[in-house]
């Protein structure tokens, strides 16, 4: 099993993937737009975000996508933002998603762009997503309401703190200002 980009052909093998993993957010009501996303969609986010993901036989397990900050669908914190984190259930409890997750982070956001940090969101309702972010060293710092059913929260990891002193989001330096006085 090795990391690989997914490509447009696959765009139908990722639409199913997606739909099958998220369905069990769908039963605990949290509706990810991934959970219904249309092949055409996935087509178009594949033309202009990095998309990967891990096969098995042949088979897509697991993916996820980083959504650039210049890009037509760009994270909210001008910083690579994951997305479509996602495995095939038959295929979950084996630390796939972890792995990915840890694997784009080193060997892309980190190596190739020499980004300072990266963000996700996610249900602040969800009974265990969360903390698995966290202890992967993800950590909130803001919630917002965008959708009815569910509040996201947003997590974020320093991969570099000197450089993210740097950065020129004001909105982003005045959470980390606010969640450092905060403890």
């Amino acid at each position: 099993m090795h990391l690989e980009k997914i490509r447009a052909v696959n765009a139908a093998e990722l639409t199913t993937l997606l739909h099958q993993a998220y369905q069990s957010d769908e039963i605990l009501g949290i509706h990810f737009t991934a959970a219904a996303v249309e092949e055409e969609k996935v087509i178009a986010h594949l033309k202009t975000t990095p998309v990967f993901g891990y096969w098995i036989g042949g088979r897509l397990v697991t993916t996820i996508s980083v959504r650039l900050p210049w890009s037509a669908n760009p994270g909210p914190f001008q910083l690579p933002h994951l997305g479509w984190i996602a495995t095939s259930p038959a295929f979950t409890r084996r630390g796939y998603a972890k792995k990915i997750i840890e694997e784009v982070i080193s060997k892309y956001i980190q190596q190739e762009l020499h980004a300072s940090a990266v963000t996700l969101g996610t249900a602040s309702e969800h009974p265990w997503l969360q903390q698995a972010y966290q202890t992967l060293g993800f950590q909130p710092f803001e919630r917002v309401r965008k959708y009815a059913d569910h509040e996201t929260v947003y997590l974020l990891k320093v991969l570099d703190v000197e450089a993210l002193t740097e950065l020129k989001n004001n909105r982003l330096k005045k959470l980390i200002i606010t969640k450092k006085q905060r403890g």
